[in-house]
């Protein structure tokens, strides 16, 4: 093979990483507002010996071996304790791969936002944006409030 092709062919590879790379980027963190036809959103969420937060939950899904998940824990963290009535749940696929499945759960982090009744009203992959958040979760918030 010639230089020059060679050359070619590994400036392909490097140019196609880096836009694969920016757009994973660019969509990671992003939210996705559930809806009735969303995959795996088919009423509340049941989740065996834990309290659900009166107004909305932040449900998390993490791995051990996932670094953007201690970041994202401590924001879902920080925003419930600092919003009444609004709890964090994290959950590791590991140990719930039920739940994973159901929400296709294909990266961790992976953040749900569920209304007082349990139901998912929104979706978050990747490691969470607090404005993206916040802005979100007073959205759900301004809905009918329904208690647990």
């Amino acid at each position: 093979m010639q230089i020059g092709t060679v050359v070619i062919v590994l400036a392909s590879l490097v140019l196609a990483a880096t836009v694969i790379g920016v757009l994973q980027r660019s969509l990671s963190g992003r939210v996705r507002i559930a809806n009735h036809r969303s995959p795996g959103i088919d009423g509340a969420v049941d989740i065996r010996g834990v309290a659900l937060g009166g107004r909305a939950t932040l449900l998390q899904f993490s791995s051990e071996v996932c670094t953007p998940c201690v970041a994202t824990a401590r924001v879902l963290g920080d925003i419930a304790r600092a919003t009444d009535s609004v709890a964090h749940i994290d959950l590791d696929v590991a140990e719930r791969p039920e739940l994973a499945a159901r929400f296709r759960v294909m990266q961790t982090p992976t953040t749900l936002i569920l209304d007082g009744t349990g139901a998912v009203r929104a979706r978050i992959g990747g490691a969470v944006r607090r404005e993206l958040l916040v802005a979100e979760l007073d959205r759900v918030l301004a809905g009918p409030v329904l208690a647990a």
